[in-house]
């Protein structure tokens, strides 16, 4: 997964993340307690040893309540299928104090087609961190393979804080990667100081749920909806962000998963700026293979060779930053723009075209260049039609990162000297992407909540085989990711499909050969070989 890249247009598939940006989740070590499988008092966690046997037990009132379905409203989706429902399951704000606040989700379902054959409830998160589920359910955006739809009630559900589920609110909006990333002390501390009055209205504006939106708490919440959906165990598919949510909830309750789908995985055993230098890393594999790609077709206009273009447009950066181009509105298009577009482009293929039309007129002093590109990336995602409920969510996905991705990871430089010397070896990494990503870290280095996580490889020891999903090229969450999860767990399959993208099962450029592995899985417990390949 990577950090947060609010800057460039939305990517919007049909069921993924609503947000390419997923940041770096890494283990927390939160100790409390959450409810059991029968409705009387909980019972702790599978693994609970030491001081989690004292956390106290979850009154018997999460356990034992009922959902209220009625028909999905507006505030849910404006067009529901048919048969879907919503309701609320009403959680504890602090898992540590069970008797304090609390917070309601929101859940959607949509009932199994084969009721006669029906193996319980198949709970989807979407990732994010910041996307809610609810909709992609209610909406029929996302429906699992056609043999897991036919036998299981798909339930989605918005995590604390997000979308429908008691949104966190930051009047100012939360710190963004500078435009133009400091390079002095002095611009540093400007920047700090910006990022932590920001964070701080967060904090005044949000309540209590601030503190308490890390994943173990997300973790534990699906251990409630799975209680009170009346399912002895968690069936469960995560896409991205939402792969890390099921690996908290496989390390808490191991003896409690059920078939669990990990699509897009996160590795856990990695920090803050562990994953951040593979986001570079990543997006310097990408626009090599841009640059491949343009030698393979015989356009030169960027370079000759694959080391000609990458040479030149890295020149291009140092010159840009010394002597800007002028946008449309007199705006500076400097070395950070250009590492911000090129990111934008590089990433998806479908791109490739117009991100080398704006990169020739760029370089012969076109400064609307990127203008015109951005424009019809915007126009091919949707992403200037937006409703305002869509709006409005976006707002709330942006402001949710950092509060989950804060709490989960500690390792964030924690003065401005720190960012500029971490920026600095960043760029030494990357000078087309480096200081640009490592800005990218200011939102938690300055955030007013302390982290509870760490990193921490997944195990889950006694729990039920999972099936592991990445594409071959995932820019979001690299396929090694997966491959390292898989070493972690012992007891998984990978399954990986060949081709760009993100979250390969049920996807909009549907595979056969994947779907069906999935499904064999999902439905008959099937798991395919132990690392297994698909095509395109």
């Amino acid at each position: 997964m990577s950090i947060p890249r609010r800057s460039r247009s939305k990517f919007k598939p049909k069921f993924r993340p609503k947000s390419l940006t997923a940041g770096v989740l890494a283990a927390t070590t939160l100790v409390v307690t959450a409810c059991g499988v029968s409705g009387a008092a909980a019972s702790r966690p599978d693994d609970a040893k030491g001081k989690n046997a004292s956390a106290p037990v979850l009154p018997a009132r999460f356990a034992q309540q009922k959902v209220q379905w009625t028909a999905c409203g507006a505030d849910v989706t404006p067009e529901a299928v048919p048969g879907a429902e919503c309701g609320w399951v009403k959680v504890p704000v602090g898992y540590a104090a069970p008797d304090g606040e609390t917070v309601k989700l929101r859940v959607s379902r949509v009932a199994a087609k084969d009721q006669g054959h029906r193996l319980g409830s198949l709970l989807f998160n979407p990732g994010g961190p910041g996307a809610g589920g609810a909709a992609d359910v209610a909406s029929g955006n996302w429906q699992a393979g056609g043999q897991a739809r036919a036998r299981y009630d798909l339930v989605g559900f918005d995590p604390r804080g997000i979308a429908g589920s008691g949104q966190i609110k930051c009047p100012d909006g939360v710190a963004q990667g500078p435009e133009d990333p400091p390079r002095t002390e002095a611009e540093a501390e400007e920047a700090f100081s910006d990022a932590t009055r920001r964070a701080q209205a967060c904090k005044k504006a949000s309540g209590a749920v601030l503190a308490h939106m890390d994943s173990v708490s997300v973790a534990r919440d699906l251990d409630v909806l799975r209680t009170v959906l009346g399912d002895a165990k968690l069936n469960y598919t995560g896409v991205s962000y939402g792969t890390f949510i099921g690996q908290q909830y496989m390390k808490l309750f191991p003896g409690r998963v059920g078939r669990m789908v990990l699509d897009g995985v996160v590795n856990p055993d990695a920090d803050l700026q562990q994953v951040t230098r593979l986001d570079v890393k990543t997006s310097d594999d990408a626009l090599r293979r841009y640059a491949q790609d343009l030698v393979a077709r015989g356009d030169d206009r960027l370079g000759a060779t694959t080391e000609e273009i990458l040479r030149r447009l890295t020149e291009f950066a140092k010159k840009l930053e010394q002597e800007p181009l002028r946008g449309a509105d007199g705006e500076e298009i400097n070395d950070a723009t250009l590492s911000m577009y090129l990111e934008m482009g590089v990433t998806a293929e479908e791109s490739w075209k117009e991100l080398t039309t704006a990169l020739v007129a760029a370089l012969g002093g076109d400064g609307t260049a990127f203008e015109r590109f951005e424009a019809g990336t915007a126009d091919e995602s949707g992403a200037e039609s937006l409703t305002p409920q869509e709006e409005q969510a976006e707002e709330n996905e942006s402001s949710s990162m950092p509060a989950v991705l804060c709490l989960d990871s500690p390792s964030a430089p924690k003065s401005p000297k720190e960012m500029l010397d971490t920026a600095d070896a960043f760029a030494k990494q990357s000078p087309l992407f480096g200081r640009y990503y490592a800005w990218q870290m200011i939102d938690c280095a300055t955030w007013p909540v302390a982290p509870t996580g760490g990193a921490d490889p997944v195990k889950a020891s006694g729990a039920a085989p999972v099936l592991l999903v990445s594409y071959t090229d995932d820019v979001n969450t690299p396929l090694e990711n997966a491959q390292a999860v898989h070493r972690q767990l012992g007891n998984s399959s990978l399954l990986v499909r060949k081709g760009q993208g993100h979250g390969a099962y049920a996807a909009e450029d549907a595979s056969t050969c994947t779907d069906r592995a999935v499904d064999r899985y999902l439905v008959g417990g099937k798991l395919p070989d132990k690392t297994a390949n698909c095509p395109r």
